[in-house]
């Protein structure tokens, strides 16, 4: 027998496991990554597509007195307005998602007692689509006051500078969700975010806030001198 030590044949060393989790790890997370930036792009190309948005030189300049159509098909005018209370956002007809808790908002308002003299104005960003009869059919879906909520429309440059001029960002489509307060004297008093209950509570108060201060002078001057000249005809 012979005496030669046997050679040993070198180990070959083996995975130690748990060596390949952190490579696992890092691919998850580029994948992760790969997909939250492509769902970003489907978003923001998305966004882009519903509508261009305001342009200061292509707009033109605000309007605070303005005219629109109501759905009845008569006009409906800003200075009307004076000595009323009344409160405009924006909306369409087709929106699934912010507008219809806007307008269940505002259909709640609407309903109060205490608001019964607060006129509601909507006005679509869509007038494309949210025709005269379009927008009545809709009215009458929330079963709108056709003297207390009314629902206008104007050509879309048109409605933007309505918008820019109660400092609201507007486009085809696209909205913010701000509820307007207009005063007696048509002074802009506030925005309110209409989806918001707790900012609907904020605007109820302004509301009768508005409500019961006076009208202005000039305006109560000129309903006294009407009724005045109206009792003498009636007295002839």
């Amino acid at each position: 027998m012979s005496d030669t030590p046997q050679q040993e044949h070198p180990r070959t060393s083996e995975p130690v496991p748990g060596s390949i989790l952190p490579h696992v790890l890092a691919f998850a997370i580029v994948i992760v990554a790969g997909y939250g930036l492509f769902k970003w792009w489907q978003v923001s190309a998305w966004q882009a597509s519903r509508g261009e948005a305001i342009s200061v030189t292509e707009v033109g300049p605000p309007l605070t007195d303005f005219e629109l159509t109501e759905r009845s098909g008569k006009p409906f005018r800003s200075d009307d307005m004076k000595g009323k209370v009344w409160v405009a956002t924006y909306f369409f007809t087709t929106c699934p998602g912010n507008c219809i808790r806007l307008n269940q908002n505002i259909q709640f308002m609407h309903n109060l007692p205490e608001l019964k003299d607060v006129t509601w104005v909507s006005i679509t960003c869509d007038p494309d689509d949210d025709t005269v009869q379009a927008l009545a059919d809709y009215a009458d879906r929330w079963k709108a006051d056709p003297n207390r909520w009314l629902f206008c429309r104007a050509d879309l440059d048109y409605t933007k500078r309505v918008a820019k001029g109660m400092n609201v960002a507007l486009q085809r489509k696209g909205h913010q969700d701000h509820a307007i307060v207009i005063d007696k004297t048509g002074k802009i008093r506030g925005w309110y975010d209409g989806t918001s209950r707790s900012q609907c509570e904020r605007l109820r108060a302004k509301l009768l806030e508005c409500l019961a201060e006076e009208p202005p002078q000039d305006l109560a001057a000129t309903k006294t001198k009407s009724k005045t000249a109206k009792a003498g005809k009636n007295a002839t």
